[in-house]
C-alpha cells in the first residue's frame, strides 16, 4: 500500500498527475483495449493533493483529513460518498473504488473518465476534479459535490409532485450540455457516448454539469473508430445496428431523447423486453417527435423545433453543435438574463427538494 502523505503541511505543485509515467501499454481513448495494464497502473490516479479552483492552495491529505457523511450514489466502479475536508470544512463527492475487484476493462475505462475530468479543468459545465489519493487498497477520487441527478430530478416533480419544469429550466439544461459536449469535442478532440438524465447532475445553485465519462470515444478526423456501448435506450439508431464509425450526431440524438424525457416527464419509447423491440421501435420505427400539445403540457416552436431536429433517424440530417447553438431555442437562452436567473433559482430548489425526498426508480 502507497504511504500516505503527511498531515497539514501545504505545497504549491502542479495537480495534474503525470500521465506520462502511464504504461505503454495502456491505451486510454485509442484502440488498444486488449493490452494488459501494468499491475499498479491505477496508482497513477493519485495526487496527493486537493486542490479547489477558487482556492490558490494545494492541501496535502490522506483519508484521516475526510469526514464521510454517507453513501450519496453508485458510480461506474465503485460507491460515491459525501465527504467534508476537514481542514478547509470544503464537501466533496469522493469516489471510492476497491481496485483488486475492477477487471482489466474496467481499469482503462476508469483512467479514461479520470484524464478526461483532469483535461477538463477549464471547461464549461463539466464536474471538476479536487484530487486522489489510495488508502486502504481503494483509489479515492475526490470530485465537486453535486445535489441530485437530472433523472431523480424530473421524475420528482412530474411523477411525486405533479408539476413541471418551464422551458426556460429546459432552456438552461440544454445551454449547459451542449456546451459541455461542445468543448469535450473541440478541446479534447472526444465523445461522451452515455448522454442521459443521470448524467446530468444539478446543485442547489441550479448549476447544470455534465459526469460519468468512462466510455468516451476519442475522434479520429471527428469520428470515432471503437464502439464501446452506452447506455441501450439511449442509443442512435447507428449504433444499434451498425459497425460503422459514427461521430458527435449520436449523442446529438442521445441529448434529444434526454431532452424530451425532462421536458414530458417520461421516455419516449415503451419499455423494450428485448434487443429486437429496441431495433424495431428505434430503428424501423418513426422517431419521437414532440408536438405542441405532447401529454398534459404545451410547448413552444423553437423547443419542438430543437428536440426534434435532435431525433432525426437519418444521422446526415441531424446538427452537430455548432449548427445547434444557431437554433433560436439555444440563441434565447444562451443569453441569459432574467429567465436564465430564475431558471437556476427553480432548478436550485427543486435539487435541494429532490435531494432531500428521495425517491425510488424501478425499471
Amino acid at each position: 500500500m502507497v504511504q500516505e502523505d503527511d498531515d497539514t503541511s501545504r505545497i504549491s505543485m502542479s495537480l495534474n498527475p503525470s500521465l506520462s509515467n502511464r504504461p505503454n501499454t495502456l491505451s486510454v481513448n485509442g484502440n488498444n483495449e486488449k493490452a494488459i495494464p501494468e499491475e499498479n497502473v491505477l496508482r497513477s490516479l493519485s495526487t496527493g493533493t486537493l486542490k479547489y479552483p477558487e482556492d490558490e492552495h494545494f492541501y496535502t491529505f490522506n483519508s484521516a483529513h475526510l469526514q464521510d457523511l454517507g453513501a450519496i450514489g453508485n458510480g461506474n466502479f465503485g460507491t460515491v460518498y459525501k465527504m467534508r475536508h476537514r481542514e478547509t470544512g470544503k464537501l466533496l463527492a469522493v469516489k471510492r473504488i476497491r481496485c483488486n475487484n475492477i477487471d482489466q476493462r474496467e481499469q482503462i475505462r476508469l483512467l479514461r473518465e479520470h484524464d478526461t475530468i483532469v483535461k477538463s479543468e477549464k471547461g464549461p459545465n463539466i464536474v471538476k476534479f479536487y484530487g486522489a489519493i489510495f488508502s486502504e487498497g481503494d483509489c479515492w477520487i475526490c470530485m465537486e459535490l453535486m445535489d441530485i441527478s437530472m433523472d431523480l430530478l424530473y421524475r420528482r416533480v412530474y411523477n411525486v409532485k405533479g408539476s413541471r419544469l418551464n422551458e426556460n429550466v429546459i432552456g438552461h439544461i440544454t445551454v449547459c450540455t451542449v456546451d459541455a459536449l461542445d468543448y469535450l469535442k473541440k478541446e479534447l478532440k472526444i465523445i461522451h457516448r452515455d448522454v442521459k438524465p443521470s448524467n446530468i447532475l444539478v446543485d442547489g445553485h441550479g448549476s447544470v454539469k455534465l459526469c460519468d465519462f468512462g466510455i468516451c470515444g476519442e475522434l479520429e478526423d471527428s469520428v470515432v473508430k471503437t464502439h464501446d456501448a452506452g447506455c441501450q435506450p439511449y442509443l442512435a439508431p447507428e449504433r444499434i445496428t451498425s459497425s460503422d464509425k459514427y461521430d458527435v450526431r449520436s449523442d446529438v440524438w442521445s441529448l434529444g431523447i434526454t431532452l424530451y424525457e425532462i421536458a414530458t416527464g417520461r421516455f419516449p419509447y415503451p419499455q423494450w423486453n428485448s434487443v429486437f423491440e429496441q431495433i424495431a421501435a428505434v430503428v424501423s420505427g418513426d422517431p419521437p417527435m414532440l408536438s405542441p400539445d405532447t401529454g398534459d403540457f404545451s410547448y413552444s416552436l423553437p423547443l419542438i423545433k430543437f428536440i426534434n431536429t435532435c431525433l432525426m433517424k437519418d444521422r446526415r440530417h441531424r446538427p452537430k453543435y455548432d449548427t445547434l447553438k444557431n437554433f433560436d431555442f439555444y440563441r434565447i437562452y444562451a443569453r441569459g438574463g432574467p429567465e436564465i436567473e430564475e431558471a437556476k433559482e427553480i432548478l436550485g430548489v427543486e435539487a435541494i427538494d429532490a435531494r432531500e425526498h428521495p425517491i425510488d426508480i424501478v425499471g
